[in-house]
């Protein structure tokens, strides 16, 4: 009996090998991406003014190298890999981000704490194609916008606050429930053991760093009630309401059967750049404000999770020719620097003017996330509905 894989057109003759399911415990998979997007957010929201506040105190040059040192601790996530294995990188990347979201809420803001956290963020991107390989990339991107959809609730519940900076018994729930629901998630994927690695080109592991711009832009302009609100001139609720409007196309797109065919890694480039094009009108200094934000933060929502799709589908993928399962580690520790590339400068800007327009930047983040997708739509073929 002869077997094909859809993925690579390929054809094998015998009979066929008993693996894993579709997706090992695809729920368990789909709240292990979603609520580490959400915590991953949070950690660069509450770290962003903490290395401001270092800055002021130790000067440019020094905090400069400090923050460069952070943002490639991602680079580190091979290194585990080859001394603690899979699990290990898993239980460090993504268990660690929950353990220092526990932490955050139980002491006050600290740039220590800031330091540690975002390094074991630019892990956890890594670990995350570890825990998601064998979902297809609709289904992470899928978990990613639904896991952020959920973070701007909570926030709109805090009035765009994030729990983090607050004391009483709401905050502590809220934080327990991510990481309560991140740590079973977590227990049943490493319980699970890990789905095996293909071989992996080094165009197919670049795919792992879409998700460094997808989350610059998300937590600059397209999951950020306050910049919808300012920007827009909408009160905080239709802010909300813009943003859940948008998440919902998203997330509807991806469900349908358009979010699934195959495209040319043109189109991804022009989608990227009209993404580009747009959040970079709406955000900086030279922006334009005014109800044109609204449609623009609709569609970017739309355009930012297709293009994610499009580009992890490759670095998740379970079969296929190449080197090293590490190449992945690496791609998504260059999404580790992208994300420093887009909101360090834009952080900056707001104190001291940048040799170019702070527009360029959310801009940036677009056309890199367009230009990712461009890589893994290059492979020829749809995106798989579920995985090979």
């Amino acid at each position: 009996m002869a077997s094909t894989d859809a993925d690579v057109g390929t054809r094998t003759g015998g009979p066929a090998a008993a693996g894993p399911s579709i997706v090992p415990q695809g729920p368990a998979r789909l709240a292990l991406i979603a609520v580490t997007v959400a915590v991953l957010a949070q950690t660069l929201r509450f770290s962003l003014p903490q290395l401001d506040h270092f800055a002021d105190r130790a000067g440019f040059p020094v905090a400069a190298a400090g923050v460069l040192v952070i943002y490639l601790a991602g680079f580190a996530a091979p290194l585990i890999r080859r001394a603690a294995g899979p699990r290990g990188l898993l239980l460090a990347g993504v268990g660690g981000l929950f353990a220092v979201r526990l932490l955050a809420q139980a002491v006050d803001p600290r740039t220590w704490l800031a330091f540690a956290g975002t390094a074991i963020g630019m892990i956890a991107l890594a670990a995350l194609y570890e825990g998601a390989r064998g979902l297809s990339g609709v289904g992470f991107a899928t978990a990613a916008v639904a896991g952020l959809s959920i973070d701007t609730a909570v926030r709109m519940c805090f009035a765009t606050w994030d729990p983090v900076w607050r004391d009483g018994i709401g905050p502590w729930l809220v934080c327990l429930a991510f990481v309560g629901a991140g740590a079973a998630a977590l227990y049943r994927e490493v319980a699970s053991g890990p789905v095996a690695a293909p071989g992996v080109s080094w165009r197919d592991a670049l795919g792992a760093a879409a998700l460094g711009p997808f989350l610059a832009l998300q937590v600059l302009v397209l999951s950020s009630p306050a910049f919808v609100a300012s920007s827009g001139w909408q009160s905080l609720t239709a802010a909300h309401v813009t943003i859940v409007i948008g998440q919902g196309f998203a997330l509807a797109f991806l469900a349908s059967g358009l979010a699934v065919r195959a495209v040319p890694g043109g189109l991804c480039v022009l989608g990227g750049t009209v993404l580009g094009v747009g959040t970079g009108a709406v955000a900086g200094t030279y922006a334009i404000s005014g109800i044109e934000v609204v449609p623009i933060v609709i569609v970017g929502q739309v355009m930012a999770a297709w293009l994610l799709a499009v580009a992890v589908r490759a670095p998740l993928r379970r079969a296929g020719d190449g080197g090293p399962v590490w190449r992945i580690d690496a791609g998504a520790a260059l999404g580790g620097l992208l994300v420093a590339a887009i909101l360090i400068p834009y952080q900056v800007s707001a104190v001291s003017p940048l040799p170019f327009p702070n527009n360029l930047l959310p801009g940036l983040a677009g056309i890199l996330l367009g230009a990712l997708a461009a890589f893994a739509a290059a492979r020829g073929g749809p995106l798989p509905a579920r995985a090979p």
